[in-house]
């Protein structure tokens, strides 16, 4: 492209006609890039200027963007002894949810409305998988060139706020989205292996997530009774309990789920049902999670049922599982695995006071050079 010299933009600034040719040739454009000092050679991203897409449908554009964070809520340890310090464990990463605002557009605000009514109506089955969508948020620069992006996965939306009305005021009408997604780290997306809980006759409950937490329970009383079946007496001095909480199950498939677990807590026989008190054949069942694999018995059954569907019919549930390990290692050992060591960084400046602390004169002299105790193999140099 032609540069300009000093004489030329000066009549093109002076001169509106040339001035308005310069802006279509370019000529304008390549001095403010390419002229001296004002050389353009970092790409630095515009708050002003980013683009907002929701899954393949194209929802106009957006005033503004907020909540692209990441929470990743590590966990304070406080050891006793040690008070001028603290540890941190890796916690849960939590992401906040992205609020988009922008005026009401005659086009994109009814495109927004059709893509929401879509949401809702995945959402009789209870999971909303099919508008499981993702989106992505693009920075631009100054020549409207992609700076940077993050792809936001599991995006569903969480509220809908339409304009404020008043006679009162003049401004420009404003509608606000928040979604909330899963994470926008690509690397990281893959999900745990599935808990379940089968029989090798009644079938196969699988849990659509995994339990938040597991207690392990064995008491020392041997007069406590923990379970009672036919043919089966568990004391509490040789049962071991895990008790799973919070495990969930999602979908339209719920309602056969339940009743299978119904069914792993015994089914009493036409004979036991006529009498006074009835004993339930508890089957053997296998929880498996992973590398995780032990025979139990259900002792105890808890389901709180939370959504229906038009119908009446079951859509999510929560369940707490009392289960006897009976056969099997609750954790298997793994030949070989040992854990990793733990390393902790110090002040390279500070390598005195250790070795002060530690009983050494020379830190040299306490290297290791082959032989043990620090002895040095014959023919090493020192």
């Amino acid at each position: 492209m032609a540069t300009i010299s000093a004489g030329q933009l000066g009549g093109m600034l002076g001169d509106p006609n040339q001035t308005a040719q310069g802006l279509a040739s370019g000529g304008l454009a390549q001095l403010f890039r390419s002229g001296p000092g004002v050389r353009r050679t970092d790409k630095l991203g515009l708050a002003m200027r980013f683009q907002v897409t929701i899954g393949g449908v194209q929802l106009g554009l957006w005033r503004s963007c907020r909540g692209l964070r990441a929470d990743f809520r590590p966990e304070v340890v406080r050891v006793s002894g040690d008070y001028v310090g603290q540890y941190h464990l890796p916690g849960e990463v939590s992401y906040p949810p992205l609020v988009l605002e922008r005026a009401v557009h005659r086009e994109h605000s009814a495109r927004l409305q059709r893509w929401l009514v879509d949401v809702l109506g995945s959402w009789r089955d209870g999971t909303g998988d099919d508008t499981r969508t993702t989106a992505r948020i693009t920075l631009l620069d100054a020549d409207g060139e992609p700076v940077d992006s993050w792809l936001l996965y599991g995006v569903r939306p969480s509220s809908w706020s339409g304009p404020d009305l008043s006679a009162d005021t003049n401004q420009v009408a404003v509608e606000r989205l928040e979604l909330v997604h899963e994470g926008f780290f690509p690397d990281l997306q893959v999900r745990a292996a599935t808990a379940s809980l089968s029989s090798p006759t009644i079938g196969t409950v699988t849990f659509a997530y995994n339990p938040t937490r597991m207690n392990i329970t064995r008491s020392s009383r041997a007069s406590q009774l923990v379970g009672q079946g036919k043919g089966l007496v568990i004391a509490s001095d040789t049962a071991l309990r895990v008790s799973a909480g919070e495990v969930l199950l999602v979908g339209p498939g719920v309602a056969q789920d339940v009743q299978k677990l119904i069914a792993f807590s015994g089914t009493p026989t036409p004979e036991d049902q006529n009498r006074a008190t009835s004993e339930a054949a508890l089957p053997d069942l296998t929880f498996t999670w992973g590398k995780l694999s032990m025979t139990v018995k259900l002792s105890t059954l808890n389901v709180n049922l939370t959504r229906f569907d038009g119908e009446g019919q079951p859509i999510r549930a929560q369940a707490t599982l009392d289960l006897v390990v009976f056969k099997g290692e609750i954790f298997p050992r793994q030949s070989g695995a040992t854990p990793p060591p733990r390393s902790v960084w110090t002040d390279p400046a500070q390598w005195r006071q250790r070795a002060s602390a530690s009983g050494i004169d020379d830190p040299i002299r306490a290297q290791t050079r082959g032989g043990a105790g620090g002895r040095p193999t014959p023919g090493a140099r020192r």
